[in-house]
């Protein structure tokens, strides 16, 4: 299953001839994605994998080890890929060696799971050095195999391009997308039990994931003691998605210190087990003192559907984020908004600080709300109401539009 990461991680205009870092959540197909591409260019054997006590025997006989298969490529800068490097000690001057060594020779392709992540930003021997990346749950061109809908720019939701924009939404392959868009929503983004698409396994899968996160990431990142609490805290996020989530009330239902609530749910983020959102303020200091939303990378967690489908239209959002950060396209986030009154919209992507684009996820609601009208106009960005279900794609007086998902999904990655 091709990513939509093969249509610009390889670029050199992108990387730049630097170290590559691809972290994101276990068993969501960084490795494969890694070994397929060195098939494809035919240098399978420009993979290692630090898990094995052979690679870590063969670096500790001969540190230049790598050379005698580079010299062998038949590419001029060859890929060369470690997996799970970032558990072998002193990793990171075991790559900064390497790449000191080897600049202009080869592009080191870096994977690993959230200890990646985490390690990486604990130290500053690598800065300069690399350009780091995300791979999330599969997008809808991913799952449909149609990559070439995929925006590879953000000017496309820009003013001038309204017509373009909906032309694009318009003319959308409809064949077996909406059954793909359906299977997503129903079996998740991991490409195991989406490929199963069964109950049963889906079920299993995902009991036996979170308890390997809780009980293999969480000792191994975290000094967290009490396992048992914080599956317990596991347990109660599914119902308090999508809403400003009170820590306060955790605490209560936990009968544990707000520090430790606070704790357990950045241990969460750590794993890539749950992401939160800010809110959006013009004064940081304001924005900084409301509370997070927070979703699950996978939204199967989730059993009522329009809480589901919010959590899925969340995820699909950062991808995009994701993907125009990593292209050099500015500083993009995902944020959300609300008002004293209670008004707010699900999702506000920023580009720079500012407004760009807000979406809202409604199962079937087409009637557009006042105070999203009202948002649409004081900030001056479109407007789009993102519905789960149904194919019915408008689009009314100050860049405000109705659009299906599985339409807006196929263009956004």
């Amino acid at each position: 299953m091709e990513r939509t990461q093969n249509k610009y991680l390889f670029d050199e205009k992108i990387n730049a001839g630097k170290m590559m870092f691809l972290s994101g959540p276990r068993q969501v197909g960084k490795t494969t994605f890694a070994r397929n591409y060195l098939k494809e260019a035919g240098d399978g054997g420009l993979y290692w994998n630090w898990d094995d006590p052979l690679v870590r025997k063969e670096y500790i006989k001969n540190p230049h080890f790598i050379e005698k298969s580079i010299v062998i490529s038949k590419h001029s800068c060859p890929i060369v890929v470690f997996d799970e490097i970032h558990k072998q000690k002193k990793w990171k001057n075991i790559l900064k060696g390497f790449y000191d060594i080897f600049k202009g020779r080869v592009i080191f392709f870096i994977t690993g799971s959230a200890r990646l992540d985490f390690f990486r930003t604990s130290g500053d021997s690598l800065v300069g050095r690399y350009f780091s990346y995300r791979m999330l749950p599969l997008g809808l061109p991913e799952a449909t195999r149609k990559l070439p809908e995929v925006l590879e720019t953000h000017h496309i939701f820009k003013e001038s391009q309204q017509k373009q924009f909906f032309s694009k939404l318009s003319s959308v392959p409809t064949a077996g997308v909406e059954k793909v868009f359906a299977r997503l929503l129903d079996y998740g983004g991991f490409p195991e039990p989406f490929l199963k698409a069964a109950p049963s396994f889906s079920l299993r899968w995902r009991r036996d994931y979170g308890s390997l996160l809780v009980r293999e990431d969480i000792r191994d990142l975290t000094r967290i003691q009490d396992i048992r609490g914080i599956e317990q805290l596991l347990h109660l996020l599914p119902e308090r998605i999508g809403v400003p989530l009170s820590v306060n009330a955790l605490r209560e239902d936990l009968g544990v210190h707000h520090k430790t609530v606070s704790m357990w749910l950045q241990a969460y983020k750590k794993i890539y087990l749950l992401f939160s959102l800010k809110p959006w303020d013009q004064s940081l200091a304001r924005a900084i003192k409301k509370e997070e939303k927070y979703y699950f990378y996978d939204w199967t967690f989730i059993e009522k559907e329009s809480y589901r489908f919010e959590n899925m239209l969340a995820v699909m959002l950062l991808r995009m984020v994701c993907r125009f950060n990593e292209f050099g396209e500015g500083n993009f986030d995902l944020r959300y908004l609300r008002t004293r009154e209670g008004w707010e919209v699900d999702f506000l992507v920023t580009k720079d600080d500012k407004p760009f684009a807000m979406f809202e996820a409604k199962m079937s609601e087409t009637d557009i709300p006042s105070h999203a009208t009202r948002f649409a106009r004081a900030l001056n960005v479109p407007y789009y109401q993102v519905l789960g279900k149904g194919d019915v794609l408008d689009v009314f007086e100050g860049r405000r539009y109705v659009v299906p998902a599985w339409r807006l999904l196929m263009i956004t990655g």
